[in-house]
């Protein structure tokens, strides 16, 4: 058996290509995605409805102290860099999280996910933007929440939960009088807006290559189709299994959740609904982008074929009489004749303007 797999040779082209999360022991810690020296970093906010108190750059035993000792305060903790898998092992024994939910957050590649424990909740999902270059850019984003903390797992620092930082700072809306389920809902909430942003770059590409397209084809070009065409399969990829997932939140009878909670969570389900149904326009805008490149070339090719044809059908005739008289025979009656040069030329310039009379009233030109 083995003398037989030995013999087996892949073709270079068809060499089999193994991620290394593959073939691994469940629950191993390993982080699969793009190589970073950046740091890691734990921030902490921990807050109540009188006070907000900033814990950054903690240890790992500042957090436990944290979420063992201040119980009077509901406990943000945002865990930047999954790269570093010892101090995520080392937070996840801490807080006695699974390992298999810690492999999730190290896996970048992992798709969206809902996972529901009997004591704390795990959701994963992407964080979708364009950068300054207008490329696009996917980030893996986990939550994990307990009645008394929640931990956002983060692949890099951004933006995109400044507005919550704020709304907390300054005592805006619900977030410090509610637990930490309605946090969970606010992180969520503010990925899928961002979603809207993503949306709508990608509306305003489409158009402005579909105005191209339509004003002239040699304008874009069949690259061009296709980028966008990758793009918005990859936000599709992102976003529609969290659909299903944020939908899976809604009915879930998880004592996590508190039911003033589950309104909100409804509002959510309606506004990924809305994101998903833009996606699928745009895809099905740009499927038809390359038919319309490719109908507008098409065009493109027919008018200039359309003109040389014209042009050859005027000058066919006149080719005749011109190789006609352009013979040397030396028996000709018309090359005795003394006015037959002007008449030739009169008959072939009367033969081009009723060629060209007849093409008009065609509408071939």
């Amino acid at each position: 058996m083995h003398n037989t797999l030995k013999q087996l040779h892949y073709p270079k082209a068809l060499k089999l290509k193994r991620k290394p999360i593959q073939n691994q022991i469940p629950g191993k810690i390993t982080y699969v995605g793009e190589e970073t020296s950046e740091e890691t970093v734990i921030n902490v906010i921990s807050y109540n409805e009188e006070k907000v108190v900033y814990h950054n750059n903690c240890s790992l035993e500042k957090v436990l102290d944290l979420v063992t000792h201040e119980k009077e305060f509901q406990h943000w903790i945002n865990f930047i860099g999954v790269h570093d898998v010892k101090k995520l092992a080392d937070l996840g024994n801490l807080l006695q999280i699974h390992p298999l939910v810690l492999e999730d957050i190290a896996n970048t590649k992992q798709r969206p996910k809902l996972d529901e424990f009997e004591d704390y909740v795990f959701f994963a999902l992407k964080m979708i933007f364009h950068n300054d270059a207008g490329l696009l850019i996917k980030n893996h984003f986990g939550i994990v929440f307990n009645k008394s903390y929640i931990i956002s797992f983060q692949q890099s620092q951004d933006s995109i939960f400044n507005s919550i930082r704020d709304r907390i700072h300054n005592k805006v809306g619900r977030i410090r009088m509610r637990g930490t389920d309605y946090l969970f809902y606010a992180l969520i909430d503010a990925v899928v807006d961002n979603y809207y942003n993503v949306t709508e770059t990608i509306e305003e590409k489409t158009e402005n290559l579909e105005d191209r397209i339509l004003k002239d084809a040699h304008n874009a070009s069949t690259s061009e189709i296709q980028l966008l065409k990758r793009e918005i399969l990859s936000v599709r990829k992102a976003i529609f299994p969290a659909k299903e997932l944020i939908r899976k939140l809604q009915i879930s009878k998880h004592e996590l959740y508190d039911q003033s909670t589950k309104a909100y969570l409804a509002d959510l389900y309606d506004h990924i609904l809305q994101v998903t149904e833009n996606v699928d326009i745009y895809r099905e805008i740009v499927w038809g982008l390359m038919d319309m490149y490719m109908s507008s070339l098409s065009n493109k090719m027919n008018q200039v074929m359309k003109v040389l044809t014209i042009m050859s059908s005027i000058f066919i005739p006149l080719t005749f009489i011109a190789g006609v008289y352009g013979m040397n025979f030396e028996f000709m009656p018309e090359l005795g004749y003394r006015p037959a040069y002007f008449i030739v030329w009169g008959v072939m310039l009367v033969m081009t303007l009723a060629l060209i009379y007849f093409f008009k009233r065609k509408n071939w030109f």
